[in-house]
C-alpha cells in the first residue's frame, strides 16, 4: 500500500533514515521491521515521492493481501493496521522534516498583520483569519480529503481560501494547485492546495491581495 501523501507535508532525509535502520538499495531506502503481531513483519520502501508499505506473513514471506483492502474489517487486520500506522508515524517523525504550511502561513499573517487565527467550530479543522478593521475573513484554512477536490489520492490536505479579483481567479485555476473555492463564492474566492509543490511566496502574495480587497486598501 502506498502512503505518498506523506510527501505533501514532509521532506525525506536520507541520512536520518540510514541512522534509523533503512538500507539504500538502488534508488530506494528499505526497512524490514517487526511489529507486535506474531509471524508478521513490515517492509517499508521509500523512493522519490513514493512511500510503500507491505505486510509480510512469515515464515513463507508472502504478502498479507487483506492489509491492502481498505474496507477489510476484523480484530486481526485492525491490529495489524494499528501497528503499521504507529510504525509509519515513528518513521515520519524520525526520518522526515515536517513542512506545516498552515503553521508557517499563520506565522506570516501574525507577523505582518498582527492576525490571531480563530477556530469558530469545535472540530479544530478550520482556522479563520480576519482583518483588524472590517473584522471580515480574508482567509480560511481547512483540512479536507483530497477526493473533495476531485483528486484521486488518499488522506487529507490543508487548503486555504482567499478572496481575489475574478480575473485573477480565472487565470490561476489549474485544478492542481488552485481550485474553484470550496464552500465559498467561486466568483470571488479561490482554494489553494497547501502541498509541497506550492510556491509559498506566491501564496503569501495572494494572502496580501485578499487582505487588501477585504479591507478595501489601496497600494
Amino acid at each position: 500500500m502506498f502512503y505518498n501523501e506523506i510527501f505533501d507535508k514532509n521532506i525525506f532525509n536520507s541520512k536520518l533514515a540510514i541512522a534509523y535502520g533503512f538500507s539504500k538499495v538502488g534508488d530506494y531506502y528499505i526497512l524490514q521491521s517487526d511489529i507486535d503481531v506474531e509471524n508478521f513483519n513490515v517492509i517499508v520502501k521509500i523512493g522519490k515521492d513514493s512511500f510503500e508499505v507491505n505486510v509480510i506473513e512469515l515464515p513463507f514471506n508472502e504478502e498479507y493481501i487483506l492489509f491492502n483492502v481498505l474496507d477489510s474489517k476484523g480484530k486481526f487486520v485492525s491490529k495489524i493496521r494499528k501497528n503499521v500506522n504507529e510504525l509509519i508515524d515513528d518513521i515520519v517523525k524520525n526520518c522526515f522534516k515536517s513542512l506545516d504550511y498552515r503553521k508557517l502561513l499563520l506565522e506570516y499573517v501574525n507577523e505582518k498583520y498582527d492576525t490571531i487565527p480563530e477556530e469558530p467550530w469545535e472540530d479544530n479543522n478550520h482556522a479563520t483569519i480576519k482583518t483588524p478593521n472590517s473584522k471580515k475573513w480574508y482567509g480560511i484554512f481547512i483540512s479536507i480529503p483530497y477526493k473533495t477536490l476531485g483528486l484521486e489520492r488518499n488522506g487529507k490536505i490543508d487548503i486555504l481560501n482567499v478572496k481575489l479579483n475574478p480575473e485573477l481567479i480565472e487565470s490561476l485555476i489549474d485544478k492542481k494547485h488552485f481550485f474553484p473555492a470550496y464552500h465559498m463564492n467561486k466568483k470571488y474566492w479561490i482554494t489553494i492546495l497547501l502541498d509541497s509543490d506550492m510556491d509559498m511566496d506566491l501564496v503569501k502574495s495572494l494572502i496580501d491581495e485578499s487582505f487588501k480587497l477585504v479591507e478595501k486598501m489601496k497600494d
